[in-house]
């Protein structure tokens, strides 16, 4: 039997389609994603990138972090959560 998989281009890069698990689970994932919409001057934006980039994170990741230690908290995404779930039912 040949099996044909669907393959897509994304940045010069050919990758698989996703599966409907993966689409599914990630319609399920998004839907515990609020966003928040932050306004900065333009002339700070590429610095913001290039920092974020410097300390090998996201701009989201950047933010939390700051958020984190301005709040005292821990904000744990709901990836981590997942695999936080995960290894406790392998334990």
């Amino acid at each position: 039997m040949l099996i044909m998989k669907k393959y897509i281009e994304t940045d010069g890069c050919m990758m698989a389609s996703a599966t409907d698990k993966q689409k599914d689970s990630l319609k399920e994932y998004m839907k515990k994603i609020k966003d928040i919409k932050l306004r900065v001057p333009e002339e700070y934006l590429q610095p913001i990138k290039e920092h974020a980039k410097a300390k090998g994170m996201s701009v989201n990741q950047l933010v939390i972090s700051l958020l984190e230690k301005d709040m005292g908290i821990e904000i744990v995404t709901v990836r981590e959560q997942n695999e936080q779930n995960k290894e406790n039912e392998n334990e």
